[in-house]
């Protein structure tokens, strides 16, 4: 009886000690091949983590490194058909947007995140102020590591000529050339994201149906 009792302890011993092997292994791999450690604070310690909480949105830990540029107020044209009415008389149709871009060395191609919406100079701050809501923490935390930001109006809106047309075709075009002048600016380096919530929050998906190549 005893012989079987340590017969058994010793064999669960074993596979107890293979098991925990195996787990430290995958462990270690994972690490290894995410380099988990070195990109992310573990959980438990980021309450340790000196978070500044004091305005109405969040900051990066790390400062960036580049100063900021702008605003720089920018006017695209935009081709409408003639059934658009509007703006298609004059045949002037124009998407206007801010523009803010880090102060990097000559040659340096950056990408871009636009925030594109009807709310600038409509009930909230301009297209070449900070809006509140999501562009001055996209500009002060974005734009000092590197990357463009754009605050858009969307036709009919802020400094946008021609007529609202919510979701319509007027719309979708002007949404389309902003991607477009913004990434193939000299300076961009071709990539394009949108950024939003609620009505802002359509708005990428109106770029995404016509498959820009750099949204």
């Amino acid at each position: 009886m005893e012989k079987s009792v340590f017969a058994g302890l010793t064999v669960l011993i074993l596979l107890l000690s293979s098991v925990s092997l195996y787990l430290s292994s995958e462990s270690d791999d994972f690490n290894n091949s995410t380099n988990f450690s070195s990109r992310l604070v573990p959980v438990w310690e980021r309450v340790n983590q000196p978070f500044n909480t004091t305005g109405s949105y969040s900051y990066t830990l790390e400062k960036g490194q580049y100063d900021i540029i702008g605003p720089e107020s920018v006017f695209i044209d935009v081709e409408l058909p003639s059934s658009e009415l509007g703006c298609t008389i004059t045949d002037d149709c124009k998407v206007h947007l801010g523009l803010w871009v880090p102060n990097v060395p000559n040659g340096t191609k950056i990408p871009v995140i636009a925030d594109v919406g009807p709310y600038y100079d409509d009930g909230d701050v301009d297209a070449l102020t900070p809006a509140n809501r999501l562009g001055k923490f996209l500009i002060e935390n974005m734009v000092p590591h590197g990357y463009a930001v754009a605050q858009v109006s969307v036709f009919g809106t802020g400094m946008s000529n021609h007529c609202m047309d919510f979701m319509g075709l007027s719309e979708q075009e002007g949404i389309n050339a902003a991607v477009t002048w913004l990434g193939t600016q000299e300076w961009s380096n071709g990539n394009v994201g949108i950024v939003g919530k609620s009505y802002d929050g359509t708005t990428p998906w109106q770029a995404a149906m016509f498959g820009n190549p750099h949204l």
